[in-house]
């Protein structure tokens, strides 16, 4: 009974704000629905349909009003010495206990609408899978969630001791706290270099289309269109001037699109964490124990390789679900390759990188090529019945499908650094995996009949992570994948 008096006394909810922004939420999803009737049924309000409509609607509201209110009446959360307890639940109430060990990951959403009342929202990664796998704290003060994070922080510091059997005091523990170390910060010059990389400009074009679209429905905009193409066809100056006037305001486009999705990007760590912050109107940041980063891949498009830039994603354990705590797993958008290997290195020290890779062997040029040869094949035999005219798309394929292949062969390779093996694979794009075998899952091995008369093979590596990695490289020699195999099965030696 105490106890009960102490979570009732003790517990935190939401921010009274957020039942407001859920019913407006809830009220938006009418929006549609009542267009729609609107145009179907029509203009007649003597309609029994539009009689019914309303009466439907209102009940709806009524009953979403009651239920947020429920919802934001039960939700309470309290954090104890062991444990998160939450109590939540519409019009069944149920709770939840999750050790305090078991959250792995805590990242913070702030959005625009955040930022006007002073509020955030916090989640935490419990580890767990489906709906329990993280709790979302959606609307809380700044200073609650600052509070979070700081004791959970601390209870990092307390297990991690603990089981390293050097027993202290939590107050001691607290002052071994140290501040985050800054790694990088993106500039202003890394975000125009990535609005033109990322080709973010060309999005201006959907966008002009989109808004006609939209606009053309409703109001009669054709002719002004048709009177400002009109203007631009002049003569040939007045066609470069248009061109020039709309590259710039695509390139315009990109960089601000970029400068809101990546401005005050920064990457920061202390001992346990690694702390991912990013975002102009709607700040994200992510922490990921190192404890849980289980492999490292480094990945360059075509554009990027030309003027030497990488991006650096982080594998862990965690289970993401939103599309921008995936997006936080990247740890360095665009940078150079030198720099991100010494960056990656001081963040994760544990990592070990090497520059010298072992490459393909000829032969297995010849069995890429062999392998890929149905394409061409078959769509020169697909040109040939049935549009002839069309002879020379077959040529063009046959040289796509060589130089994929050759490309292939040239850029990809394998290594092992004593715990630590790298793949890599590329041709016009590019990629560098690197991970330990104690964070390994499983080690496959598969050869082809092919692939058997040259002596070569396939290598499968299953990554532990949420979800499975699995990264291959094909056509490396046999008695390498062997080998490879043995290294993965001497692990516990």
């Amino acid at each position: 009974m105490n106890s009960e008096a102490t979570y009732e006394q003790s517990a935190q909810r939401m921010h009274p704000l957020w039942m407001l922004f859920s019913i407006v939420k809830s009220i938006k999803e009418l929006v549609l629905l009542v267009i729609f009737l609107m145009v179907y049924i029509g203009s007649n309000s003597d309609s029994i349909y539009i009689k019914i409509g309303g009466i439907i609607a209102i009940i709806y509201i009524i009953y979403k009003i009651i239920s947020v209110l429920f919802e934001w009446f039960h939700f309470k959360y309290l954090f104890t010495d062991i444990e998160m307890h939450i109590r939540e639940g519409r019009f069944i109430k149920k709770s939840r206990f999750i050790p305090l060990d078991r959250i792995q990951g805590i990242s913070r959403n702030t959005h625009f609408i955040h930022h006007l009342f002073g509020l955030t929202s916090l989640i935490l990664e419990t580890g767990a899978s489906g709906d329990d796998s993280f709790v979302k704290l959606e609307m809380i003060t700044k200073k609650e969630a600052d509070r979070i994070q700081n004791y959970l922080n601390k209870v990092d510091l307390l297990v991690i001791d603990l089981s390293q059997e050097d027993i202290q005091q939590e107050e001691n523990i607290e002052t071994k706290i140290e501040p985050r170390q800054k790694h990088y910060k993106m500039t202003l010059k890394e975000i125009y270099i990535s609005s033109l990389m990322s080709l973010k400009l060309l999005m201006i074009i959907p966008l002009f289309e989109t808004i006609y679209s939209n606009t053309n429905s409703f109001l009669s905009i054709q002719k002004y269109v048709d009177n400002l193409i009109s203007f631009f066809h002049q003569s040939w100056i007045m066609t470069v001037l248009g061109i020039i006037i709309l590259l710039i305001i695509s390139m315009g486009y990109g960089l601000l699109k970029t400068y809101i999705q990546y401005g005050n990007f920064e990457v920061t760590s202390d001992d346990y964490r690694i702390f991912i912050k990013k975002g102009i109107f709607n700040q994200n940041e992510i922490s990921v124990p190192k404890s849980k980063i289980q492999a490292v891949r480094f990945n360059a498009g075509m554009l990027r390789r030309w003027i030497g830039l990488v991006e650096v994603k982080i594998i862990s354990t965690n289970e993401l679900k939103d599309t921008e705590e995936k997006t936080a797993n990247v740890l360095f958008p665009f940078l150079s390759k030198k720099r991100a290997l010494i960056l990656v290195s001081e963040i994760l020290p544990e990592f070990n990188f090497t520059t010298e890779i072992n490459t393909l062997p000829l032969n297995s040029m010849f069995v890429k090529l062999l392998r890929h040869s149905y394409i061409w094949i078959g769509t020169g035999l697909a040109i040939y019945y049935l549009w002839p005219h069309l002879w020379y798309v077959s040529i063009v394929v046959f040289i796509i499908v060589i130089l994929s292949n050759i490309l292939s062969t040239i850029y990809s390779g394998y290594s092992v650094n004593g715990p630590f093996i790298q793949i890599q694979k590329g041709n016009l794009n590019k990629s560098l995996f690197v991970t330990n075998r104690t964070n390994i899952e499983e080690v496959r091995i598969k050869e082809s009949f092919v692939q058997r008369i040259f002596g070569l093979a396939s290598l499968r590596i299953s990554t532990r992570a949420k979800p499975i990695q699995v990264t291959k490289i094909a056509d490396i020699p046999k008695d390498i994948a062997i080998s490879y195999y043995h290294w993965y099965a001497n692990r516990k030696n």
